[in-house]
């Protein structure tokens, strides 16, 4: 297929229903959770003087009481203490957003950015909660109270952390250290045609769940069987025997589940054949509702099939032309974060006489996803595997993966999303070519899959070994 000076190379798989394998929790504007959206205070660290010693030991692997520690979010005593920052003296940014807009002189600014919140919260003996980010630009570290939660590298896709164990009744500093310079051996790497946004650019959540919770879920319509509803449903610290019932009210359909030993319980419901289809004309989504003995979650889910045949693609069996655009997740000049700003964006798309946008070049906010499922926008969703990574270096392609596993754990079930891509515009290289063929595990997925690849010659064609790795 090709779109102006674009080849695109496209795959269907079908392959058994993907593994859910993932610690993230998906689905989370349907949970009980509490934001930390607002002001955070921040502190600019260039030399990352509150991460290393002037020896240049980290101080939570060499020293983590120590005073010098942004993270311990220390208070002197006296300035005899010679300790030089002081979260509630700084300044504040409103999160989510960047810092590059906020702070004119972080307008060009690539480095460590220090952000601290405060919150209080009592949680009940028995219950659990999570600490979920939607994004962070690049790397961060975070800390609660002091102590070391954990490390997230890729600036586009969600993660989370039980903090169950470390919240406190009141009084609770996060901090959070985030770094967004470039490398060669990121994703992306050294150069984009992007602005690379720095900071805590999504929400952040407090998600509290009871001791057994619903973790992951899939419900798609089966492979090759219009007629049937397909899935699996994963149970967090579940035994087995755990009754789990599935509902789809517009379809009549209410299905009881027992979970085997691993928390899982997997399910087959045929459908009436009034079912009405995901389709941009007709972006029809049902009230789905998944409840235990602890929980009741509900989601709203669009079924549609899609696949290739010839030089077609089909959506629900019949063939469809995509017409759409290329879009950034930007808008007046910053990040756009919220379901306005994804409103807007694709409000313009849809007047444009879209309906297919191609979401460059790495997974937008899930806002931008849930607006398309509503809208009636097929959607290419990809991870910025762009240009000149270092396809050599193993570190790169395990953080790929991961992303690529990200964000197809948080966007499964939304029927808008039809193309997972891998990669856009990379170099032709043996390296390349090993490195894309490891990441695309997205072939355990019901979707196609792609990746751009910049026009080579006059003829209109590419003769490039990836397509082997998609077919």
């Amino acid at each position: 297929m090709q779109i102006g000076k674009f080849r695109i190379l496209l795959a269907l798989t079908l392959s058994p229903l993907m593994c859910l394998a993932q610690d993230l929790i998906i689905n989370t504007s349907g949970r009980n959770s509490t934001s930390l959206n607002g002001n955070w205070n921040y502190i600019i660290d260039p030399y990352e003087t509150g991460y290393y010693s002037f020896h240049a030991e980290v101080y939570d692997q060499k020293n983590p009481a120590s005073t010098s520690a942004y993270y311990n979010n220390y208070h002197a005593k006296n300035k005899t203490e010679l300790v030089e920052y002081d979260f509630d003296k700084s300044p504040q940014m409103k999160i989510p957003g960047d810092w590059n807009t906020q702070d004119e002189k972080l307008l060009y600014y690539e480095g460590t950015v220090w952000l601290k919140k405060s919150f209080n919260y009592s949680l009940k003996k028995g219950r659990r909660l999570f600490l979920y980010f939607g994004a962070v630009n690049y790397k961060a570290e975070v800390y609660l109270n002091g102590k070391k939660l954990g490390i997230h590298e890729g600036g586009f896709t969600p993660f989370n952390f039980e903090i169950s164990a470390v919240v406190k009744d009141s009084a609770n500093y996060l901090v959070v250290k985030a770094d967004n310079k470039r490398s060669k051996e990121r994703v992306p790497t050294l150069n984009t045609d992007w602005w690379n946004y720095g900071g805590i650019t999504r929400d952040v959540l407090l998600i509290e769940e009871p001791g057994v919770f619903i973790s992951d879920y899939s419900v798609q319509l089966k492979k090759n069987d219009k007629g049937k509803i397909s899935g699996i449903i994963k149970l967090a610290n579940a035994s087995g025997n755990e009754k789990v019932t599935v509902e789809i009210p517009g379809l009549r359909v209410k299905k009881d589940l027992q979970t085997y030993a691993d928390g899982t319980a997997a399910f087959e419901i045929p459908v009436s054949e009034d079912i009405k289809y995901w389709s941009p004309e007709s972006p029809k989504l049902y009230d789905v509702f998944i409840e235990t003995a602890y929980q009741k979650l509900k989601d709203e889910i669009g079924f549609r099939t899609i696949e290739t045949k010839g030089p077609d693609i089909l959506l629900n069996g019949k063939p469809v032309f995509l017409r759409g655009i290329c879009m950034h997740e930007e808008i007046n000049g910053r990040r756009a974060h919220s379901y306005a700003d994804a409103e807007k964006l694709l409000q313009w798309a849809k007047q444009l006489g879209c309906n297919y946008i191609r979401l460059a070049h790495y997974p937008h906010n899930e806002n931008m996803i849930r607006m398309a499922d509503k809208m009636g926008l097929m959607v290419w969703e990809e991870i910025p595997v762009y240009w000149t990574v270092d396809f050599s270096n193993q570190s790169a392609l395990n953080n790929a993966r991961n992303q690529l596993s990200e964000v197809i754990t948080r966007d499964k079930n939304r029927a808008c999303v039809i193309i997972w891509s891998v990669a856009n515009e990379t170099p032709l290289s043996e390296e390349r070519n090993s490195f894309t063929e490891s990441s695309v595990h997205a072939r355990t997925e019901a979707r196609l899959i792609s990746a751009a690849r910049a026009q080579q010659n006059d003829t209109g064609y590419i003769d490039d070994k990836m397509a082997d790795v998609l077919q």
